[in-house]
């Protein structure tokens, strides 16, 4: 009988500024065998996010950093194969941490982020990536705990076509937003998070200029502002928030994520003089709650209120590709790499 074979992605070296082809190497090698108190898992689906380059640093970010030669770290979804852990079975679908392989060994309650026996649902398995995993999750807390959106507030979101910027904008109508107005690159985009996004208006960062179109959206200011970029896009934000304003710090999309020096803002002057609520939002913090959080989203999604948007791709070959291009732009929503159906 022939051994099922394990194709691993891995990284070939510790990149140096935007990542290349050439930071990730094709390998092949046996299945593992679990021991005490692991399962075995088999992908079934990977994500992307910016962080994954976060991780890859020498530093790591909020978590130990990838070491040359292991496979790709990334969020996904498996099922267990065999289980020497008394709290999973064979055949337990699960989310949690993973890397870019067909069959990986998981001690489950290890790290920062236990694996999650998922829920039976009647929404397609790849939902709990984005709507109802650390996308649509991080969305939900950042704007419904942290920056507080209220009936009537104005609320402008960058990167409004990510995987969790699409979801901000209609938590942020959800919540009784009077208005909120996304940043985007491009026509194509803009016209998206209009049409399909629940936003009122958008901004296109490529061609318009910022401040001109921030003072025709919101002449009397800006009352909650959703940052996932840093930058220049977070220095023109500070000039256009209203006093006692709310902010939410996210991402840096904008500084590529190849180190932790990221360019702090000018015009942080502004948080004295008009008294401004600057905070981060981090899903870790929130992970008693993540039931909660899930259960809302699926209540919005149900009333069509949020509208799940996924970019879904087969092939395990195309994994770089796919991670290269969540920075030089990627459709809006989540993406998503498809491995296999559970058994």
């Amino acid at each position: 009988m022939t051994q099922p074979i394990n194709r691993q992605w891995l990284m070939s070296r510790r990149p140096v500024g935007d990542l290349c082809p050439e930071d990730f190497q094709y390998k092949e090698g046996p299945v593992p065998e679990p021991g005490d108190g692991e399962v075995l898992l088999r992908t079934l689906y990977f994500g992307f996010d910016a962080t994954q380059r976060l991780w890859m640093t020498e530093d790591g970010g909020y978590m130990p950093p990838q070491a040359p030669g292991t496979p790709v770290r990334t969020m996904g979804i498996g099922q267990v194969v065999t289980s020497r852990h008394p709290d999973y079975k064979e055949g337990d679908l699960v989310d949690g941490f993973m890397t870019w392989e067909d069959y990986l060994v998981v001690r489950p309650d290890g790290g920062p982020w236990p694996l999650r026996v998922l829920p039976k649902a009647n929404y397609p398995l790849s939902w709990n990536l984005g709507m109802f995993g650390v996308g649509g999750l991080t969305a939900y807390f950042g704007t419904a705990d942290v920056l507080r959106v209220q009936p009537g507030d104005t609320v402008v979101v960058s990167a409004a076509t990510g995987a969790t910027g699409y979801v901000v904008g209609g938590i942020a109508k959800a919540l009784g937003a009077k208005k909120v107005i996304g940043f985007a690159g491009g026509a194509d985009k803009c016209r998206w998070i209009v049409e399909s996004g629940h936003y009122d208006a958008a901004i296109d960062y490529k061609s318009d200029d910022i401040a001109v179109r921030l003072r025709e959206l919101c002449p009397d200011g800006v009352d909650a502002y959703y940052d996932n970029v840093g930058g220049d896009i977070l220095d023109e934000m500070f000039l256009h928030m209203k006093p006692r304003g709310r902010m939410v710090i996210c991402g840096a999309m904008s500084q590529g994520y190849a180190d932790l020096n990221f360019q702090g803002p000018k015009n942080y002057g502004q948080i004295v003089t008009k008294m401004l609520r600057v905070e981060g939002v981090h899903l870790f913090y929130f992970a008693d709650r993540i039931e909660q959080g899930a259960k809302q989203l699926a209540e919005w999604v149900q009333q069509g209120k949020l509208r799940v948007e996924e970019d879904v791709h087969e092939g395990f070959e195309k994994a770089p590709a796919l991670l290269l291009s969540v920075f030089t732009g990627k459709n809006p929503g989540k993406l998503i790499l498809k491995m296999g159906d559970p058994a």
